[in-house]
């Protein structure tokens, strides 16, 4: 069987156990770790860069999938073919990533560099993203939340430096983490964790 056929069948057999057990009782399949990272460049914010650490399950399956050679790491053509056939599959919900930027959801992200790695027996995935054009957030409110509306991937920030700021010379921003819970998704039954950036 091709490595993409099963990978797809992992994340659907996710979405079909939470569709099957319903809102009360759904639970995801498949649980990331996630780490952004917000870039500055002269003052300006220009991207961001994301790191996802998969659940010790999901990633002994990326890991017999992908790592064709049994070497213990992921080369350039196997993280190549992850970069193709599962992470390019997420376009239509944002990479999992949901930028707002003065209170406008930015609806065509472009990832770029994307990397996977296997460390102690966990995959990562990371990957940039860049901005249509460098801002200063202090004028323009940056928002962002990592989640899967459908629930079949359960995004949580890491309880170990979730949120870092780079190039930020002035240190005139700090990154606020909260529940969003005005905002919650599949069915209300999910709370986001919120990542804004407060900036003087």
């Amino acid at each position: 069987m091709r490595p993409d056929v099963k990978l797809r069948r992992v994340f659907a057999s996710g979405l079909a156990l939470v569709l099957a057990s319903g809102p009360a009782a759904a639970h995801p399949d498949i649980t990331m770790e996630c780490r952004v990272l917000f870039n500055f460049e002269s003052g300006k914010l220009t991207g961001l860069g994301e790191a996802w650490t998969f659940d010790a399950a999901f990633s002994e399956q990326l890991v017999a999938d992908y790592d064709e050679d049994h070497d213990g790491t992921f080369d350039d053509v196997e993280s190549g073919a992850m970069e193709r056939e599962v992470f390019g599959n997420l376009a239509g919900i944002h990479y999992y990533t949901f930028l707002t930027i003065a209170d406008r959801e930015q609806a065509d992200l472009k990832p770029f560099g994307f990397r996977a790695r296997q460390e102690g027996g966990l995959v990562t995935f990371a990957f940039g993203i860049k901005l249509p054009e460098p801002l200063d957030p202090a004028l323009y409110p940056v928002r962002v939340e990592l989640k899967d509306p459908e629930f079949a991937v359960y995004a949580v920030l890491s309880g170990d430096q979730p949120a870092l700021l780079r190039g930020d010379a002035g240190g005139h921003c700090r990154a606020a983490i909260r529940d969003d819970r005005e905002n919650p998704y599949f069915d209300g039954t999910v709370i986001p964790q919120e990542i804004r950036l407060v900036c003087s």
